[in-house]
């Protein structure tokens, strides 16, 4: 009866060994693959399309107690940025495959998109990656004026962005077996559209 049991358990351990010995591989087998983004393709679908985004910008304030006229510059986009974020609907897959991150083209103007799949080219660039990325905006709005002495100036701004919703394919292959992989995702892109200000020059009393 002893050397029953003892076969058993040595037959559960050698079982266990190869089925651990056979997972090892699997994981390193996925672990050596790597892919490559080889296709990446933009459409609109229904849910997709273009709003407008108000933003307030906090309030410029100068005041000029000299008995000179002040030279002063605004740049209300300073500290603001475009942003772009991927949302993959198969998110696991794509943090499984071993892919270097790539440089892809967004679509800035949503009027050169249609309802079937198509490739882009130029314009601005971001990482194709599953967190949200930065950019600088297109345009640099630079504002100079002179305050006259004894006086107060108070600007106020607000910027309207423009926010673009598009689906995309991305299609990528593993660099030494050929094998591809497509994803599909649903892709947002936010872009300076417009500026408006109210400024107010008071004098010192």
């Amino acid at each position: 009866m002893k050397i029953t049991k003892t076969l058993i358990g040595l037959l559960l351990f050698i079982t266990f060994a190869s089925c651990s010995d056979d997972d090892s591989i699997t994981d390193n087998n996925q672990e050596s693959k790597s892919y490559e983004l080889v296709d990446m393709q933009w459409k609109l679908k229904a849910t997709d399309g273009q709003s407008i985004i108000e933003k307030q910008i906090p309030e410029f304030n100068f005041q000029n107690n000299s008995d000179t006229i002040m030279e002063i510059v605004i740049e209300p986009l300073k500290n603001l940025e475009g942003s772009s974020t991927f949302k993959f609907e198969d998110p696991i897959t794509f943090s499984e495959i071993n892919y270097q991150n790539n440089m892809v083209s967004i679509p800035e103007e949503l009027s050169i998109l249609s309802e079937e799949y198509s490739n882009l080219i130029g314009g601005i660039k971001v990482l194709l990656n599953d967190e949200k990325s930065s950019f600088p905006f297109s345009s640099n709005v630079k504002i100079s004026t002179d305050l006259a002495s004894k006086s107060t100036l108070t600007s106020n701004y607000t910027v309207f962005l423009r926010e673009n919703r598009a689906s995309f394919l991305a299609t990528f292959r593993e660099k030494s077996t050929g094998e591809t992989i497509r994803l599909r995702g649903n892709w947002i892109g936010l872009f300076f559209n417009n500026l408006e200000n109210e400024t107010i020059v008071n004098e010192i009393d």
